[in-house]
């Protein structure tokens, strides 16, 4: 069976398209079972990617229909996706694990996205045997990058990147205001970072006031209502949104009436929603600066120097774990066939040289022992050419590897076993639990 791997990024794509498939993850992958398909997909701000184990065309044909039910045509938007497969789609995955395909090269938080997307991928039975030994591997190799190199170290994410664009403007943080819109884990990473600066107070608002609550306790801070929203946006100095709202929470004309009270006070937002919760054309009012996830990218590369260089370090050890894990798939797919047919031969084998020997009493007892090393012999020569012919088919689909057992005379039942029959089985246990 192919592994594939279908997807988009912000390399591949900007922040316009990528928050069209925000809600993607409330969808279920489509045909898993039908089709006789593995799934994992990873979903995080900054990517969207579906994992596959099956025939590549039924995997696109999933992939398809994942997008369409979000409203989404694929051959629309065809040139913002990348499709890798087999080899190609391993060394994807374990770089995404080791932080070298993130926006903040070598972040850490990727690796437990991982970690989360195919723990809830195999408790919704999508994960057969091969994505199991692939996500395990990822998620070995992302630890191994991490313990061997420093590509981690010196801080940089998302949260300080914008903290860092904010002190780039406004030189120490000691007298500036921050509101932070949202309570996840982004506005909390963002909370350190602006503690960690002096900034001179911050202030918290959620929907949900209990979670805007704990933020202020945990920073010594001060949580308003929602509804106080167009007054801090007039009080404070630097705004930084991360809620999860799936449409702007702000937009023109409401950030106009804010400026017109600010007395020509200038206001630094960051907004690293995906959907983006500013409105673009905010940016365009007098006294407004609007940066969003991909202005990032600036600031990001002057924290990156030192990473880099450790980048290249974990770009070799990914590398040699990919081709490694590519052969040992190839051995796990045909070894079975391989001791199948070692097993089978030496059954003929033996069973010729006995009645061989029943049927001529008068040889020699080191007649016959010359008989069955000759039979050894013959039988080991014969076997070379049927082993280099299986390792060279590793690659080779399920149909393809059941045609050369029925070529062989082998049983079918050493082959791997069917990913349809272990989804099934995951299946059904889901449904009965």
């Amino acid at each position: 069976m192919s592994l594939i791997v279908f997807g988009l990024n912000h390399k591949s794509a900007p922040v316009s398209i990528r928050e069209k498939l925000a809600r993607i993850c409330e969808v279920r992958i489509p045909d898993v079972d039908a089709c006789n398909l593995e799934a994992v997909p990873v979903y995080t701000c900054n990517r969207v990617e579906v994992y596959y184990s099956g025939i590549p065309g039924e995997a696109r044909k999933s992939f398809s229909a994942l997008l369409a039910a979000n409203q989404i045509n694929f051959e629309n938007l065809a040139g913002y996706f990348y499709e890798h497969n087999d080899e190609d789609a391993v060394r994807h995955l374990f770089s995404v694990a080791a932080g070298l395909d993130s926006m903040i090269l070598g972040e850490n938080q990727i690796l437990h996205q991982i970690k989360e997307s195919y723990k809830h991928s195999t408790s919704e039975g999508y994960v057969g045997k091969q994505l199991h030994r692939l996500f395990q591997k990822a998620l070995e190799v992302g630890k191994k990058v991490r313990s061997e190199t420093a590509i981690s170290e010196n801080r940089v994410s998302i949260a300080s990147a914008a903290v860092d664009l904010a002190r780039s403007i406004f030189g120490p943080l000691k007298t500036s205001k921050a509101l932070i819109i949202g309570a996840g884990e982004m506005a909390s990473l963002v909370a350190v970072h602006l503690r960690e600066n002096g900034v001179k107070s911050m202030f918290f608002i959620n929907r949900t006031l209990s979670s805007a609550d704990e933020l202020a306790e945990k920073f010594d801070g001060q949580a308003r209502p929602f509804e106080q929203l167009d007054e801090l946006l007039h009080a404070c100095d630097i705004v930084i949104s991360s809620t999860a709202a799936p449409t702007a929470i702000i937009n023109r004309e409401r950030m106009e009436k804010v400026v017109a009270a600010r007395s020509e006070r200038p206001l630094f937002i960051i907004d690293i929603a995906v959907p983006r919760d500013f409105e673009p054309d905010c940016q365009n009012i007098g006294n407004i600066f609007l940066y969003d996830v991909d202005d990032l990218q600036n600031v990001v590369n002057e924290n990156l120097s030192q990473r880099k260089v450790e980048a290249e370090k974990a770009k070799a050890i990914v590398h040699y774990e990919s081709s490694q894990f590519q052969i040992s798939s190839q051995a796990f797919t045909v070894v079975p066939l391989i001791r199948k047919l070692r097993e089978q031969t030496e059954a003929l084998r033996s069973a010729e040289v006995e009645k061989f020997s029943a049927q001529h009493p008068e040889l020699s007892e080191e007649l016959k022992q010359a008989f069955d090393q000759c039979s050894r012999s013959l039988m080991a020569k014969w076997l070379h050419g049927q082993i280099v012919a299986l390792k060279n088919q590793g690659s080779a689909d399920l149909e393809q590897l059941r045609m050369m057992c029925e070529i062989l005379g082998l049983s079918t039942d050493c082959l791997p076993e069917s990913p349809l029959r272990s989804l099934s089985e995951n299946q059904r246990k889901r449904e009965s639990a």
